[in-house]
């Protein structure tokens, strides 16, 4: 029964954001506020990949984590990351129990 809750809660969590439209000499700055104004906190790569939001937007951005900095990017530059498809396996007797 717990394995069966914990592989639905996994199916259900939020999926992480990846980088998207920064060119490659380029970074997308975490800002500390919801404003281009804001002091920049972190960067993150232009093929930044694992982005955690956490759920808080304001208007055209999101607050998220990455590495060890948290903070306000643009929505404009993350997109949902596609989760890895599961592949389709043949069990053995053993294993199916």
């Amino acid at each position: 029964m717990l394995l069966a809750l914990g592989a639905s809660s996994a199916a259900m969590a939020q999926p992480t954001l990846r980088v998207i439209d920064t060119p490659p000499n380029d970074v997308l700055n975490v800002r500390k506020y919801p404003t281009t104004d804001a002091r920049i906190i972190g960067m993150i790569p232009p093929d930044g990949r694992g982005i955690i939001p956490t759920g808080e937007r304001n208007g055209n951005w999101v607050f998220v984590r990455y590495g060890k900095v948290e903070g306000w990017v643009s929505r404009r530059f993350v997109y949902p990351e596609t989760p890895p498809v599961r592949r389709g396996r043949s069990l053995d007797i053993d294993e199916a129990n």
